[in-house]
């Protein structure tokens, strides 16, 4: 432990005396909620990178000029003492320019390495990242599934799962949607292409189930694995039979979050 603290002091340390790129910081709450899910535990470290990716992406954080990449992290395994800093950061004891700070240290080090992949990325043009899921795609609306698009699946992906799950659910985690054997040349999912495979939520409905919260605001997990198989499952299935199929053949996933309140 002592190690750890000792670490994560000298990277707070040498971060101060770095250059920065920019005489004023924004960074999207969404991804100071991924440092600070990653630092508790209930978050992996391909999520924490995907919020460095989008830094990177957006030039927040300035890659050396020798680089000559296409500003994306490659692996995803950080080690694990850089989680106290993240942790710091996302409590407000270290600036988001210190915090950036630390990102461009930490890819010159080496620690974090580059590749010339695209990040793999799901969005929606319904809600962005942490925002609020509009009311017609919940059950108290349409009760219609969202319009997502998907952007850099892995070469090697033969196919791609979707989730989504409400995490807040008085009861434990909510699944109010699976899909499977998604094609991985698949850029948008909406109303007019969704033939893949679906299963069954929750509450024993088949394929799209809108927020339902009963009180206050709940998080809404829309998750995209990138797999390296197909499945062969029946529409009887369940998140958990699903996650117990893909065990094994995850290449890569990403997250689109969106929360939303009984109004």
């Amino acid at each position: 432990m002592r190690k750890s603290l000792f670490l994560a002091s000298t990277v707070v340390i040498v971060l101060s005396s770095l250059n920065s790129y920019a005489e004023t910081i924004q960074i999207p709450s969404w991804v100071k909620n991924t440092a600070k899910w990653w630092s508790e535990g209930q978050v992996d470290d391909s999520d924490f990178v995907k919020g460095i990716e989008y830094l990177i992406r957006e030039g927040i954080v300035q890659l050396p000029i020798q680089e000559n990449s296409t500003s994306v992290l490659g692996d995803p395994h950080i080690p694990s003492w850089i989680k106290i800093s993240a942790g710091w950061w996302a409590s407000g004891q270290i600036s988001d320019k210190d915090f950036v700070k630390g990102i461009q240290f930490l890819v010159q080090a080496r620690i974090i390495q580059m590749n010339n992949t695209l990040p793999f990325i799901i969005s929606s043009s319904a809600f962005e990242d942490n925002g609020t899921i509009p009311t017609q795609y919940t059950c108290y609306g349409n009760n219609v599934s969202p319009h997502l698009t998907i952007s850099g699946v892995p070469q090697n992906a033969k196919s791609l799962v979707l989730t989504v799950v409400d995490i807040d659910a008085p009861s434990g985690p909510f699944t109010h949607w699976i899909m499977w054997n998604i094609s991985p040349s698949v850029t948008k999912l909406s109303g007019e292409n969704m033939t893949f495979p679906q299963g069954i939520t929750s509450d024993g409905t088949h394929g799209y189930k809108g927020p339902c919260p009963p009180s206050g605001t709940h998080r809404y997990f829309f998750t995209l694995y990138a797999l390296d198989t197909s499945l062969n499952l029946d529409p009887n299935t369940t998140r958990n039979v699903l996650e117990q199929a893909m065990s094994g053949h995850v290449i890569d996933k990403t997250f689109l979050m969106g929360t939303y309140s009984r109004i």
